[in-house]
């Protein structure tokens, strides 16, 4: 038998292949080899295997593939083992990795420690990770103890051989060979271990945080050591060494790999004390004082370290500034400046995880206040070079920068966070609660750190449209200007008394007057204080609520009205680069625009709207879109002016139509800015935009049109859909019925049609039914062809959960236009997907088919010819077994009580309106689809059915619900009399089976009747103007009001009036109901006086009750 490992590395070999076909047939091998207990230590042996012996028969090009080959077995086993590491099913088989291999693959990846391949280790630390995830501690006790064994044994062995020699100098092969062993397997160890700390930190149950805590006790006495003694021996230089000695420090053998090193320790201690106990302390001890607060014992270390890390740094970029640095290697210097850039990154992100961790406790240790001084010194003495990086460059870790973007980031998101715990009063906070920080900082932070730099402008130049959806984009966790305006916000809050830091700014914003501008350094000098005031608007208000001084909402529309739509209007006088200021001031309007004074309005409507235009040298594509935003913003104001903006209505649709499909746009959140713009004003301006629908209209295919994948626009455009056919339903129905409305009839069907295709239906379909399709069909006065068709789509979407409900809204809507043709065309397969859901009343959506059947059967009694249609409609409810679905959820029904009321309402609103004895045919038919081991006949169902409809009218509130179930039962009763009085025509032996099981729930029935006749006697004449809809639980426009009874559905109407066609639609159905008007006494006589004279039974049954339930029943039918 051949050897599994090469084989194994011939199948590997084929899969680093360029080969399709070879690549393609490796793939298939070794996903099936994967079932295979064993496949993954062989694996692990290939990648682990320096010297991989390949076949014989194996060409040059082969061989020269060992080390692709061990690689991709290493990422082979990392990117399978955790799927497998558990017991898994394949194929109807149990894949089961024996613990014996488990444990000898726990065992050979520890051969990573030495490995010199930096990728094959890397992959192995991750696999162990995923594994110590799922085993640690209980099947891999040993894991952290190995780790930690190797880096003392690692750091021991490094000390005995003493300094590294000079790139230049030899050194004995047997001295280099253990110096690169050990300094390897202490970094391997502590990346493994970060790594591993980092997976299992992220279990957020008890029980994970539980064993961080105890790892952290156990590693932390153990590792901090190991990091302060390896720290001082690798950065051994000072600030103000000469460039000899920091050329001589830096060509020290394997100094960039010590420098990883000691990064990698830095991080796996830094997750070691985030989990230590200590953090959810302030004091310096922990456990009840018993031991060291181990978390802040790290953390007072690292000051220093820090420092000293920093001062290196610069030396280094010094030396290599400088002409000495030229016998360098370029790669070296590259590998160097990289690592000791992450490593200064590394301890930001540790005091960021301090503060971030238990409420920020750790802003009140001792010392926290230093550490954030020390950085807000460096965010302070920031270069122009650092501010200048382009953003692409951000993640160039071996560039030669003396601040680092990323760092000062770090230092400004430390700043804001600590000045949110420190509130403005815990005196930990020292010197960051003066009013002199607080002056300094807002200057600097508004000053020179959120100032554009040169990428900014030259991005915004390149792609003004790219540029702004940036700007929307921005994250204060990764770019200075974003993070510093979120640190003056902070300041600006938390700084007391209230007001003192907005109030600083608001006289920088007042003296920007005095800068110029035609010049770069003026203008963007301006634009960033405008931004500072606008983000700290909510913080602008002076001190002291007896304050004599105007209000700053006074003062704000004071800017408005005489400095901000003035400036805005500035023309060619100004520099080119105004358009930067004329951006920032329709940004500053769309912040402040609860504060537009009513006398500025018309004026900051027409700047807004005629900066919409494109006007060369004036506007681009980045102020067309702020002034889109900030006209949304302010026509969602509470004070919006819907009548002063009607002037300028015209002119903003045009606009935004012309940005959003005949621009250039390319950016899905671009013309989704536009649709939200359009979207609102059509809302604010109600039945002003009437005139303009027609336009509106064609402007929808070219939105939809456009090429959106993944779907960023469309959902915004489906909104603006959704407000156009708002619109139109304003206008009067003789200008709707034409061509417009089948123009958008079009339209609407094709998008519902595009929106449903699988590939995007998770994101649109949903928005598309109910905020189109629904609200067409609301929306329009008559039916069109378009939307009658788009109903070919119901029988497959109703059945489908996660449409139901929506669905069966669409069949609602559509009842109360066309009953009949709905019926005719589609009754057929809708009734049957109908009867699948309700055939299963724990179905959660099972109220919704039957409010759309409720709502139908209402719709059809209002029909003129209702006799006439009434036959088809029994037959249809017999021939797709609805009413045997119905009849059956009814005697199996174990739900909540209100859901069923649902069914007994529907079900005898049937009754009500089943001629002679078809409703007992149809409950007959029913008994065929029921299993008939319990109920043997068809009258063994009529007792327990019409005993649940009378108990469950106890759980009926709506009045109209216990009408039409009284109704009902009463129409039930005259049924089974004409049944038995057909039957006996016939001479039926079995003619009085389902008479004698009807009448035998007289009792339960009168009971019934009786308490309905005394509500009707104690109460008013039912108001039935009050209706506005059929009795459904969804047959609202709203899905807040799903499934809850309706007797005041009109109560407050909500707090805007429904005037749709559908909505009259709605309340016709509602008012023709026949169950609301007919006199139930009247109704209920008629029927016993027949059972009386035509059935004997029936007077033996009213006998048996008690004369006087039965004299007062009699008395109360006669009034």
């Amino acid at each position: 038998m051949e050897d599994p490992k090469a084989v194994l590395v011939q199948v590997l070999a084929l899969a680093s292949s360029s080969d399709a076909a070879l690549l393609s047939r490796a793939n298939a091998q070794l996903q099936e080899w994967e079932r295979d207990p064993n496949f993954w230590l062989v694996l692990l042996q290939i990648a682990f295997d320096t010297e991989l012996q390949l076949p014989s028969s194996s060409t040059t090009w082969i061989q020269d593939q060992r080390g692709s080959i061990r690689i991709l077995a290493i990422i082979r086993f990392k990117n399978g083992i955790d799927k497998f590491w558990r017991s898994r099913v394949m194929a109807r088989v149990t894949v089961t990795i024996p613990a014996e291999t488990k444990q000898a693959i726990r065992s050979s990846l520890f051969q990573c420690l030495s490995e010199p391949n930096r990728t094959i280790a890397l992959q192995a630390s991750v696999a162990i990770s995923r594994i110590a995830r799922l085993d640690y501690p209980r099947d891999w006790p040993d894991l952290f103890t190995t780790l930690q064994q190797a880096m003392v044994q690692a750091h021991a062995a490094l000390a005995s051989l003493g300094p590294p020699p000079q790139l230049d100098q030899p050194e004995g092969a047997d001295t280099a060979n253990a110096r690169l062993l050990n300094t390897t397997v202490l970094m391997r160890a502590a990346d493994v271990c970060s790594k591993t700390l980092k997976q299992l930190e992220s279990v957020r149950v008890l029980a994970g945080k539980m064993r961080m805590t105890e790892l952290s006790r156990e590693l932390l006495p153990v590792l901090h050591p190991i990091f302060q003694q390896y720290f001082s021996e690798v950065y051994s230089l000072g600030s103000q060494d000469d460039l000899a000695t920091l050329s001589a420090w830096s060509n020290t053998t394997l100094r960039a790999e010590q420098v990883r090193t000691s990064h990698l320790l830095l991080k796996a201690i830094s997750r070691l004390a985030v989990a230590d106990i200590g953090m959810i302390s302030q004091s310096s001890t922990s456990l009840g004082g018993s031991s060291a607060n181990m978390a802040q014992v790290f953390f007072r270390s690292t000051p220093h370290c820090l420092q000293t890390l920093k001062d290196t740094r610069l030396a280094y970029l010094r030396l290599l500034r400088s002409s000495q640095a030229s016998s360098a290697s370029s790669s070296l210097s590259a590998a160097l400046v990289t690592a000791l850039t992450k490593h200064l990154y590394s301890f930001g992100k540790f005091f960021l995880s301090l503060v971030q961790k238990d409420n920020g406790k750790a802003a009140f240790w001792n010392g926290w206040s230093e550490v954030v001084a020390w950085y807000w010194v460096q965010a302070k003495d920031v270069t122009n070079e650092s501010l200048s990086v382009p953003r692409d460059e951000y993640a160039n870790h071996s560039a030669v920068i003396d601040y680092p973007p990323r760092f000062v980031v770090q230092a400004l998101v430390l700043l804001k966070y600590s000045l949110a715990q420190w509130k403005g009063t815990r005196a930990e906070g020292g010197f960051f609660l003066t009013h002199d920080f607080a002056q300094e900082a807002a200057d600097i932070l508004a000053g020179r750190l959120m100032r554009l730099n040169a990428d900014d402008l030259e991005r915004w130049q390149a792609d003004p449209e790219e540029w702004a959806v940036g700007e929307e984009q921005e994250n204060y966790e990764l770019d200075i200007r974003p993070a510093a305006e979120r640190a003056l916000m902070v300041l600006a809050q938390h700084t007391k008394p209230v007001g003192f830091v907005g109030q600083h700014l608001w006289q920088r914003f007042d003296s920007t007057s005095n800068l110029a501008t035609d010049n770069l350094d003026g203008i963007l000098a301006r634009d960033a204080i405008y931004a500072a005031v606008g983000r700290c608007r909510d913080h602008l208000s002076p001190a002291g609520e007896d304050d004599d001084r105007p209000s700053m909402d006074v003062l704000m529309g004071q800017a408005i009205a005489t400095k901000l739509v003035p400036e805005a209007r500035l023309g060619s006088v100004s520099s080119p680069m105004w358009v930067v200021i004329r951006r920032r001031i329709v940004w500053l309007l769309c912040e402040w625009s609860e504060q537009v004074p009513h006398e500025s309005r018309l004026d900051v409507y027409a700047l807004l709207v005629d900066l919409l235009e494109d006007i060369p040298e004036q506007t681009d594509v980045a102020v067309r879109l702020a002034a889109a935003r900030s006209i949304s913003a302010i026509a969602d104001a509470l004070e919006f002016d819907a009548d002063g903006f009607e002037p300028f209505l015209p002119n903003a649709l045009r606009n935004l139509a012309t940005l959003a499909a005949a621009s250039d746009l390319h950016e899905m959140e671009s013309i989704k800015v536009c649709t939200d713009a359009l979207s609102i004003l059509i809302e604010r301006m109600g039945p002003r935009i009437a005139p303009h629908a027609d336009a509106l209209v064609d402007l929808v295919p070219m939105l939809w049109q456009q090429e959106d994948p993944d779907c960023k626009a469309r959902p915004s455009i489906i909104v603006f859909i959704s407000k156009v056919l708002r619109a139109i339903e304003m206008l009067p129905a003789t200008g709707t019925s034409g061509a417009l409305m089948q123009k958008v009839h079009h339209m609407m069907s094709l998008i519902v049609r595009d929106s449903l295709n699988p590939k995007v239906s998770h994101l649109l379909a949903k928005d598309a039914i109910s905020m189109l399709w629904i609200r067409a069909l609301h929306s329009t006065p008559t039916m069109t062809q378009p939307l009658f068709e788009l109903l070919d789509l119901a029988k497959d979407l109703v059945v489908q959960p996660d449409y139901c409900v929506e669905m069966c809204r669409v069949i609602e809507e559509i009842s109360m236009l066309k009953p009949l043709e709905m019926l005719q065309t589609y009754g057929s397969e809708l009734l049957t997907a109908f009867g699948q859901i309700i055939a299963d009343p724990s179905n959660p959506m099972v109220l919704a088919p039957i409010s759309a059947l409720d709502t139908l059967v209402q719709a059809l009694v209002a029909l003129p010819n209702w006799t006439e249609v009434r036959e088809m409609w029994i037959s249809a409810l017999q021939l797709t077994r609805l009413a045997a679905a119905l009849v059956g959820s009814l005697l199996h029904f174990q739900d909540a009580a209100l859901i069923a009321t649902h069914f007994v309402a529907l079900l005898c609103r049937i009754a009500y309106h089943c001629p002679q004895d078809s409703f007992v045919r149809l409950v007959s038919g029913a008994w065929n689809e029921m299993a008939h081991e319990k109920y043997p006949t068809p009258a063994s169902t009529w007792q327990p059915l019409l005993k649940f409809i009378c108990t469950r009218f106890e759980n009926m509130a709506s009045m109209r619900k216990r009408r039409v179930t009284a109704l009902g039962l009463a129409s039930i009763l005259d049924s089974a009399i004409v049944h038995f009085e057909e039957q006996q025509q016939h001479l039926s032996s079995s003619s009085g089976d389902v008479v004698q099981e009807v009448v035998a729930c007289t009792p339960e029935m009168i009971a019934l009747w009786s308490e309905m006749l005394a509500e009707i006697n104690e109460s008013r004449p039912l108001d039935t103007s009050k209706y506005l809809r059929p009795t459904s639980p969804i047959a609202s426009m709203e899905l807040a009001d799903a499934f809850f009874d309706d007797d005041d559905a009109g109560g407050d109407g909500g707090w805007l009036q429904d005037i749709s066609p559908g909505a009259a639609r709605a309340q016709r159905v509602a008012i023709a109901d026949g169950t609301l008007t007919v006199a139930i006494n009247e109704h209920v006589r008629s029927v016993l006086s027949h059972a009386q004279a035509s059935y004997p039974g029936f007077t033996c049954v009213l006998q048996a009750m008690d004369p006087l339930i039965v004299n007062i029943f009699k008395k109360d039918l006669m009034d």
